[in-house]
Order: structure tokens, then sequence, then C-alpha cells
């Protein structure tokens, strides 16, 4: 039997257990003494006052924030089977997750996407930014997080500038932890199947009166996908980590120091360096959060992390050191709410490149510093105005200023009407300012920020007592684009080429969600988005590159999931996703088809602390193809998967 064969085997059994337990379970009595609703964690009403503090730096009940912010929860990430953070992000309608390889995607929010040009989404990790400042964007195989540690992802599109600063240009990931205080004693989850192995153990215990502790260890390996007829090349990926945390003090007064180590090993070979001859990532940080309530009854907190990232390859060496101290007040003043604060943060940066492409300095320091006001005035008891403003200054493009003003209405108690419009900034890295490259790529000293201006429109609302809905629509305008602009002599060009800010752009789309509870066992949630975009090289510029800072987006996509409770122990839940053709920047070339998939997973609880699931990915199609950008990765297809999953402890 071929591999092939093998893997829609598979894929085949899995869907006919998923039927085949699924109709046992629905003529299967409850157990006595444990209900199907006391296996629902979190009802519509509840998930609706979930706190978020992304959208305004401070508590607030979903259902009030006025931006487009999606919640994923702890227990979606568990439903999902997701076993990396990547994956989880899958379940936000408002991203577009593009994996590339065994180790890397391209992640964006309302647009722009691909290997090269996804840089306008700003991810945190409990507030620590993993921005790099190489090329801007993310590492994602740098940061991966255990995801039985996270308590939500909050995700936002939308700018988020006027509260964290420069690069949170078309949205906001903040990913947050559990607290060590829930999270004692024992957990183990051990993940196998045709695509991936992994291995999670976790302990948490007490040191004293409201200080407990968490220790967790990871590990993993994950295969190379599927390659085109023809293609040589070949990518794996494997690695672990280790972390701590340690939570004291209770409600709005405590601390929080935590810190991690990781090693990764990518085993790769192909034309770059992330595909040639593989590359070793290793690094950490150690986090310290300090919050207290004063005697005037403000929210003070203070943070501070210094992080070490490290990769080598083939042909190039990075070693890059960050340090960062933030600290903010929250106040309540009459009819407004005040949040201010400020921020330094230094990179630190050796590059060494024995390719074409180089630093005439391998060392370079990298600062920024920023000051942020932001005012909730509730004008009556169903308007809020809010008026905020950040001033960030960096050693590349001076200071950039990002505005923010947000109009909230709540015409009755169940729902929201908001509008808002920011103006958000995308600063140069290191890459655009100094990298050069013998008579081809000459440095690009006066290359300046990107910008944006954001028109938003949103609509949340609970509109029945298990049901609930929420609708955005959008107008970016960008600014000061990055485009390979060649030198002209005599009316021809010719190289070396500048990298300039020479391109402008438009996009607007609608992104909507929503949640049904079908009964107290049975929910339905779905999700669609759409993007529109027109780009232009401006009046005295050129582009080599045919406007690949558009990226290559799908103009929509779609998922349903359905989540049961099939009994007191057995859960079933079903994934279908839709994403439409994705053409070539600048043409109406067709490069990746549209392509509908499924997932299913079925989980059976042995006990009151071990659950064993059978998880089923993509299960429609042997493969299937999510980015195209031969020219920086060879390209990949998404196979089939399946795994099983045993977990001890919750």
């Amino acid at each position: 039997m071929s591999r092939a064969d093998g893997v829609r085997a598979c894929g085949a059994a899995v869907l006919a257990v998923v039927l085949a337990v699924s109709r046992a379970a629905v003529a299967a009595p409850e157990a006595p003494g444990r209900s199907v609703e006391d296996l629902q964690s979190l009802s519509i009403e509840d998930l609706a006052r979930i706190q978020v503090t992304s959208v305004t730096k401070r508590p607030q009940a979903l259902s009030d924030a006025a931006a487009a912010v999606y919640v994923i929860t702890a227990e979606d990430i568990r439903r999902s089977g997701a076993t990396s953070l990547p994956e989880a992000l899958r379940l936000a309608p408002n991203l577009e997750v593009a994996r590339i390889n065994a180790y890397s995607y391209a992640i964006t929010a309302r647009g722009m996407n691909s290997a090269e040009s996804s840089n306008k989404l700003l991810v945190l990790i409990d507030g620590r930014s993993v921005y790099e400042p190489i090329g801007s964007g993310v590492l994602w195989q740098q940061v991966d997080v255990p995801l039985s540690n996270i308590e939500r992802i909050e995700v936002i599109s939308g700018p988020g500038g006027v509260l964290w600063g420069a690069n949170a240009v078309n949205g906001v990931i903040n990913v947050i932890s559990k607290s060590a205080h829930d999270t004692p004693g024992t957990f183990v989850e051990v993940v196998g199947g045709n695509q991936e192995r992994d291995i999670t153990l976790r302990y948490g215990g007490s040191l004293g009166s409201d200080v407990d502790y968490r220790l967790s260890l990871t590990g993993f390996q994950r295969d190379g996908l599927d390659r085109f007829p023809g293609d040589v090349t070949r990518d794996g990926y494997r690695g672990g980590r280790a972390s701590f945390q340690v939570d004291g003090g209770t409600g709005t007064d405590g601390f929080q120091v935590s810190g991690a180590i990781y090693g990764d090993h990518i085993i790769a070979a192909g034309a770059n360096f992330v595909e040639t001859g593989g590359g070793d990532f290793w690094g950490g940080h150690l986090q310290g959060r300090w919050k207290w309530t004063t005697a005037g009854g403000s929210a003070v907190e203070v943070q501070a992390y210094a992080a070490r990232d490290d990769r080598t390859g083939a042909n190039l060496k990075e070693r890059r050191d960050t340090f960062n101290i933030q600290a903010q007040q929250a106040m309540k003043l009459g009819a407004h709410q005040l949040v201010w604060g400020g921020e330094y943060r230094l990179w630190r940066e050796d590059y060494v490149s024995t390719g074409f492409f180089f630093f005439a300095k391998p060392r370079a320091d990298i600062s920024l510093g920023a000051l942020f006001a932001q005012d909730e005035w509730a004008l009556n008891p169903r308007l809020n105005l809010t008026l905020g403003l950040k001033l960030e200054d960096n050693n590349y493009s001076g200071l950039d200023w990002m505005p923010n003003v947000r109009l909230a209405w709540t015409p009755w108690s169940d729902s929201l009407v908001w509008g808002a419009v920011s103006r958000a900034v995308r600063t140069p890295n290191r890459t655009e300012r100094e990298q050069e490259g013998g008579k081809v790529l000459a440095p690009s000293p006066d290359f300046s920020s990107e910008t944006l201006w954001a028109y938003e429109l949103g609509y949340r609302a609970q509109p029945l007592p298990r049901a609930s809905v929420s609708i955005q629509a959008f107008y970016n305008h960008y600014d000061d684009l990055r485009v390979e602009d060649p030198t002209f002599r005599g009316g021809l060009e010719v190289l070396p080429f500048t990298l300039r800010n020479g391109a402008r752009g438009d996009t607007y789309g609608v992104e909507a969600w929503g949640a049904y509870g079908l009964a107290s066992w049975w929910r339905l949630k779905a999700g669609v988005s759409t993007l529109h975009k027109h780009f232009e090289v401006k009046p005295g510029h050129d582009d080599l590159t045919n406007l690949e800072v558009a990226g290559t987006d799908p103009t929509y996509q779609a998922q349903l999931r359905s989540e049961m409770n099939l009994g007191p122990r057995l859960e079933l839940d079903l994934a279908l996703r839709r994403v439409g053709e994705v053409s070539q920047a600048g043409s109406a070339t067709v490069i990746v088809p549209a392509y509908t998939e499924a997932d299913a997973r079925i989980g059976w609880r042995l006990g009151d602390r071990l659950q064993l699931s059978l998880d089923g990915f993509n299960l429609l199609n042997d493969h299937h193809l999510e980015l195209d950008d031969r020219f920086i990765a060879p390209r990949r297809t998404v196979p089939r998967s399946v795994y099983a999953s045993l977990r001890w402890g919750f």
C-alpha cells in the first residue's frame, strides 16, 4: 500500500468511527449524577462576559469591546485538536493562516499575506512582543508555546497602534497564559500520528500563601509536507521547550515571574537559508510583571522582560537580545476611564551572512521609546467616545504618531454598534535600511515608515439567549509601501535597485462570525471574511517585484464548526472550512486554487482526569496548497493527517 493510500484509508477510518460512535452515543443513556450541561464549560452568555484586555489595556467584557476582537478559549483549543499555536489560530475567522512547510507559516489579518510581506501583524505572548526587527513579522518556529498552558488568545483585526505601538497595523494577537493558581497537579499529554509526534509534561504546586508555580516540558517532531513532482528538497522540524511560571497574590494585586528556553532543529535542503542544510534555533526569555491598586483606586502595572534568540544556518548566523520595560496606569475619573503609560525597548543584534546579501556592520542597536494615553468618555449611559494617541520614536524613522477615535453606542442592553478611525505605522526594519548586495542591492538609509489610515464599522449582539453575532466592515488606505525600485539611467531600468516607499493601495471587506446553541449539548460556530484590494506604484517609482507588498490573499474564507457532547463522557467535534483561490500579486493568474477541507475529533473521557481522542485533519483531500511563494521557499502541500492523543489532567 502506498503512503497516499494509507493516509486515505486512515482518513476514511476516522470518518467511519465518527459516524459509528455518534450513532451509538446518541442512543446511549447518560451516566447518573452528571448531565450534559455540566460538560459545556461556557455558555453563549458566559462567552459574552469573558474579560478581554487587548482592546483597552484594562479588563472589560467582550460584549463591550468596541473592536473586531475574537477570543479563542482554552476549551476551543482543546476541542480543535490543534497541536501548535499557528494551527490553533485557524480557529479565528478574522485571521488568514497559510502553512508554508513543516516549520513556518504566513499569518495575517485583513490581507497582505505572503512569506515575504506578512509584516503587519503584532504578536504578543503575555504582553511580550515577539516581533523580529531583521525583516519584520514573526518567526513562528521561535514562538510556539504549550497549548495546554493557554487560557485564551485575543485576536484583534484592525489597527492597535495607539495601545500596542508600531507594527500593530492590520491586527494584534495576544496569547494569554493560565495562572499557576489554575494549573495544580500533574498534566501529561502524548500525541502521535502520521505527521507529528508530541509530548507535554506539566506540574503545578504551591510555594506558600497565594503563591503558586508551574513547570512545563514539551517536545515535538513534525514531518515534512508533501512535495511537487520533481522536487528533491525536503523539510522537517523537531525541538523542545522548558518553561516555568510563578504567580503571587490575588485579584488586582499580585506579581508574575515566568521564563522559558527552547531549542529547535530544522531538517531541510533547498535553495536558501531556511531550506539549505537546515538550521538551528535556540533561545529563551525571562519576564516579570507586577500590578497593584493605589489608595486612590487606580490600577498600576509594570512589566519587564529580557530575551535572547539565536539562529544558525548554512549561510547566516544571527543573535538577537531584546530588553523591554513598560508601565501603565488605569484610573476612573467621573465619566472618564483613563489609561496611560510608556515603554522602552532595545534590540541588540549581531547578524553575519556568507550569502549574497549582507550588512556592512554586523552589529546594530535598534531602540524605541513610546508614550500613550487613551480616554474612554461616557457621554451618556449608552454612548461612549474613546480618544487615544501614541507617540513612538525609533532610531530608524524617528517620531511616529498613531491616533485613534472610537464611538460605541449601546442601543439595547444586548447589542453594541461601534465605529473607529485609526492611524497605524510599520516602522522600517534592518533589512530595509542597511542591507546591501554587491551591485544588485544598495542600502536604503531614507526608507521611512509605511502608514495606514483605517476606517471601521461594527455590530455585536446577542439577539437570542443562546446566540451571538459580530459583524465588521473595514476600509484601509495604505501609503509609503515598500517597492524594489531600480535605478534609472537614460530612461532605462538598471541595477542596483533600492528599497523605497513607492507604493500605495486600498483594501476593504467584511468579517462576520457567530455562535448558536441548538441545544444544551450542541453548539455551532461560523465565520466568514471577504477581502478586496487595489494597489499601485506611485508616480516616479517602479517595482521589480510587481507589487509583492500587496501579498497573495484569498478573496474570501469561511468556516463552520460543530461541538457536540454526546453523553457525559463523549465529545464529537466537526469543522469545515473553505478558502478562496489566490491570485499572483499584480495579476489575475491563479497560483493557489480554492480548497475545502474538513476536520473531525472524537474525545472519550475515560475517567475524571483521563481523556483519549482521535483527530483527523484535512480529510477531504489527499493534500492541498496554501501558499505559493516559490522564490522564498519550495512549494509544499498540506497532507491529510490523523492523530491519537492521550491526556491526563485538564
